[in-house]
C-alpha cells in the first residue's frame, strides 16, 4: 500500500534517516503542514532556521527532485486526508477547540491506520499465534496498557497468556520461554532500549518474537521474528498522545477476532457461555453493595 506522505516525513524523522538540520525542517513540516505547503524555498529556509541547501536536500530524502514535487506531494496527501496534529493546539484554546482537535487527529489517523495497516503481516500473526503453547505480551509505559488489554482477550480462545509491563520482569520471562512460545511487544517508537535485551533471549531460546511498532525500521523492529507496522502522527515531544494506544487496542482486536474465527464450535460455545456468565453475575444490581461500580 502506498504510503501517506505525512507518514514518511515522520518515518524518516524517527528511523535518524535525517541529519540534525534536515530534522528540523521535518519538525516543521509536521508542526505546520499547511504552511511548510505554500512557503517559498527561501522563506521555509528561513522559518525553520536553515539553508536553501538543507532543505533541498530534505526534499530529496523524502523522494521528491525539487520543492516543486514536494508540495504535489503534500497537496495529495491534504487531499485524501491530512492527518492534524497536536501541535496545532495553540495554549489558550478553548474546551471546545481542544475537544475538536483532539477527535479530528484520533480520526484521521484511525482512517490513515485503516488505509495503511499491512493485512498481510497480521495474517502471519495469526498463524504464530494460533500455533502458540503460550503468548506474552510485553510494554513498558503507555504500551503497558495494551499488553494488559491483549492478555484480557487472548485468554478466551484457550492459550495460556501473560503480560509483563516492568522491565525487570520482562527480561526474566524472556529467559524462561522455548520454541512455540510467541512474544508479542507493543512499542510505538520501536526505540525502547530496556526491551531489546528481552527480545534478543526470548529469539535466542526459540520464541517467536512480534513487534507492533510505528516504526517499521525501528531497532526493536529489526529484531524481532515479524514486525507490523502501525503508522500514527504522534507527537510525543509534547506529552504521551493517546492515538497511538488506540491504534494499538484496534491492531490486538483484530488479531483476537482472527484467531476467534479459528477456533471450532466447541471453543465458541464455550466463550458465549463465558461471556453470558460474566453478565449474570456481574450485571447491574442495586440491590447489590457494588452494582453500581
Amino acid at each position: 500500500m502506498t504510503t501517506h506522505f505525512m507518514i514518511r516525513v515522520q518515518t524518516a524523522r524517527d528511523a535518524d534517516e535525517l541529519s540534525r538540520q534536515e530534522r528540523k525542517v521535518s519538525e516543521f513540516v509536521l508542526s505546520a503542514p499547511e504552511e511548510a505547503m505554500r512557503l517559498s524555498l527561501a522563506r521555509l529556509a528561513e522559518a525553520v532556521g536553515v539553508s536553501e541547501p538543507t532543505v533541498l536536500r530534505f526534499c530529496r530524502k523524502l523522494g521528491c527532485a525539487n520543492l516543486q514535487e514536494f508540495r504535489i506531494k503534500m497537496a495529495s496527501a491534504e487531499a485524501i486526508g491530512l492527518p492534524a496534529t497536536h501541535a496545532e493546539i495553540a495554549p489558550g484554546s478553548s474546551m471546545a477547540d481542544i475537544a475538536a482537535r483532539v477527535l479530528d487527529f484520533s480520526v484521521s489517523n484511525l482512517d490513515n491506520l485503516r488505509r495503511q495497516i499491512d493485512t498481510d503481516a497480521l495474517q502471519r500473526i495469526v498463524d504464530l499465534l494460533i500455533g502458540a503453547r503460550s503468548i506474552h505480551f510485553w510494554g513498558n509505559g503507555a504500551s503497558g496498557i495494551v499488553a494488559r488489554d491483549a492478555q484480557q482477550k487472548f485468554p478466551l480462545f484457550g492459550i495460556p497468556c501473560l503480560a509483563e509491563t516492568d522491565s525487570h520482569q520482562i527480561l526474566i520471562n524472556a529467559s524462561t520461554l522455548s520454541a512455540r512460545d510467541v512474544v508479542v511487544v507493543f512499542s510505538n517508537t520501536g526505540r525502547n532500549s530496556t526491551m531489546m535485551p528481552s527480545v534478543v533471549a526470548a529469539r535466542a531460546n526459540g520464541a517467536s518474537v512480534v513487534v507492533v511498532t510505528s516504526n517499521s525500521g525501528s531497532p526493536l523492529a529489526r529484531a524481532a521474528s515479524l514486525a507490523c507496522c502501525v503508522p500514527t502522527l504522534d507527537n510525543t515531544d509534547i506529552y504521551t498522545p493517546t492515538i497511538s494506544r488506540i491504534a494499538a487496542l484496534c491492531v490486538v482486536d483484530m488479531l483476537a477476532i482472527a484467531v476467534a474465527q479459528t477456533r471450532d464450535s466447541l471453543a465458541c460455545r464455550k466463550i458465549k457461555t463465558m461471556k453470558e456468565t460474566i453478565v449474570n453475575v456481574f450485571r447491574d444490581d442495586s440491590s447489590s453493595p457494588h452494582g453500581n461500580e
